[in-house]
C-alpha cells in the first residue's frame, strides 16, 4: 500500500472516531436538557393548579372589589362636605396655635400671674395680714418679703383640695423668698405676719403665683 493511501485512511479513521464522539456528547446534551424541561415543566404545572380560579371564584372576587358610580359619587360627596365643614382660617389656625402654646406653657409652669405687688403693710406685734386667692391650675406660689422692720416674718399658705389639707408656715429674713406648692382651689389664703412680739413691723410684700 503506497504511503498517500495510508495518510488517507489514518485520517479518514480519525475523522469517523471524532464524529462517534460529537455524536454521543450531542446525544447526552440533549437528554439533559430534555430532563431539565420536563422537571420545568412539571413545576409550571404544580403552579398553575394551585393559583388558578374558576369563572366564578373569579366573578366573586371582582363583585365584592368594585363600587359603581353611584358609590363613588356618594363617597365623593360626603368628602367634599367634610372639606367644607372643616376648613379653618388663618386666624384661626393662629388662634388654636396659641392655645397649644398656652397650654404647653401651663404644662412648664412657665406662666405666672401677680397676685400682690410691692404692697407694704403696717402691723401690730404678732399679726397676720392674709389674702384669699383662687388658683385654676396646680403650681406654686412665692411670697417675697422684700423690706422689714423686725429680723423674721412669718409667710403661711392655708387651703384644702383634692382631699389635702395644707397648711405650712415658713420664717423670712428681709429679702428673702418663700416658696408654698398649690393645688387648684377657689379659696388660698396667704399670709405675712410680724414676727415681733413687743412692737409693731412694716413690710413690702410680693406674691406671685406661678402655673
Amino acid at each position: 500500500m503506497s504511503e498517500k493511501k495510508m495518510i488517507g485512511r489514518t485520517v479518514a479513521i480519525a475523522l469517523g472516531i471524532i464524529c462517534i464522539i460529537l455524536i454521543a456528547g450531542l446525544g447526552g446534551a440533549m437528554a439533559y436538557y430534555t430532563m431539565i424541561i420536563n422537571d420545568k415543566n412539571t413545576t409550571y404545572d404544580s403552579y398553575v393548579s394551585n393559583h388558578t380560579y374558576t369563572n366564578s371564584e373569579y366573578d366573586n372576587y371582582v363583585g365584592n372589589h368594585t363600587h359603581t358610580n353611584s358609590e363613588y359619587d356618594v363617597l365623593q360627596s360626603n368628602y367634599n362636605y367634610y372639606v367644607s365643614t372643616h376648613s379653618h382660617t388663618d386666624s384661626e389656625y393662629d388662634s388654636l396655635q396659641n392655645q397649644v402654646n398656652d397650654l404647653n406653657s401651663i404644662i412648664n409652669l412657665e406662666k405666672s400671674t401677680v397676685w400682690v405687688d410691692d404692697q407694704t403693710i403696717s402691723q401690730p406685734a404678732s399679726s397676720f395680714t392674709v389674702w384669699t386667692f383662687s388658683a385654676n391650675y396646680a403650681g406654686y406660689v412665692s411670697v417675697w418679703v422684700q423690706s422689714s422692720t423686725v429680723p423674721g416674718t412669718h409667710v403661711k399658705v392655708i387651703y384644702s383640695a383634692y382631699g389635702v389639707s395644707f397648711n405650712q408656715k415658713i420664717v423670712v429674713s428681709a429679702g428673702d423668698t418663700a416658696v408654698f406648692p398649690i393645688l387648684p382651689s377657689s379659696s388660698i389664703q396667704v399670709g405675712v405676719g410680724n414676727g415681733n412680739l413687743i412692737s409693731g413691723a412694716t413690710e413690702t410684700v410680693t406674691i406671685t403665683y406661678h402655673y
